[in-house]
């Protein structure tokens, strides 16, 4: 009985240790690699695609999770949270640490909030040297409530890493 109690209380110790240490093992592992995985304020620049002019910038933030999924958010100026829903989508390491391509997609409302849409944005993203900033480079589909494309456009962005 008393090997039973012993081995029970060093079994609950080196659990609580793993338990405890794993988070600060992981946060150490995920700065050392390198990686977009985290929060990111953006600014994104939408522009004319065969000019180059851009147009307003607006203020964003990107999320890119362990496993290859993220979410986004962005309100233009002027605009209304109530006209668009957040955007979610997938990202993948392209190439060594820095090089990587995402795409995401959101819906679109009009101000009685019927459904008039949806956006999808596919980009490249290049990690900076220090692993806190980033750019992209994205094409943007506008579907109708059909899936067919409607618009399009092209836009930049600048992100760097929220503490």
């Amino acid at each position: 009985m008393k090997l039973t109690k012993r081995t029970s209380g060093i079994a609950l110790a080196v659990a609580t240790l793993l338990t405890t240490a794993m988070p600060v093992v992981s946060a150490q592992s995920g700065v050392n690699e390198r990686s977009i995985q985290g929060t990111w304020r953006t600014v994104v620049t939408p522009h004319n695609c065969q000019t180059g002019d851009p147009f307003t910038p607006l203020a964003g933030q990107f999320t890119f999770y362990q496993g290859g999924t993220m979410a986004e958010y962005g309100i233009g100026p002027g605009s209304s949270p109530a006209l668009r829903s957040p955007g979610h989508g997938v990202w993948q390491r392209r190439q060594g640490w820095q090089l990587y391509s995402f795409a995401f997609t959101f819906y679109r409302y009009n101000a009685s909030g019927v459904l008039l849409g949806s956006t999808r944005v596919t980009g490249n993203l290049e990690l900076g040297g220090s692993g806190d900033a980033f750019t992209t480079r994205s094409a943007i589909e506008i579907l109708d409530v059909n899936d067919v494309v409607v618009g399009s456009g092209c836009a930049t962005a600048a992100g760097t890493r929220f503490d």
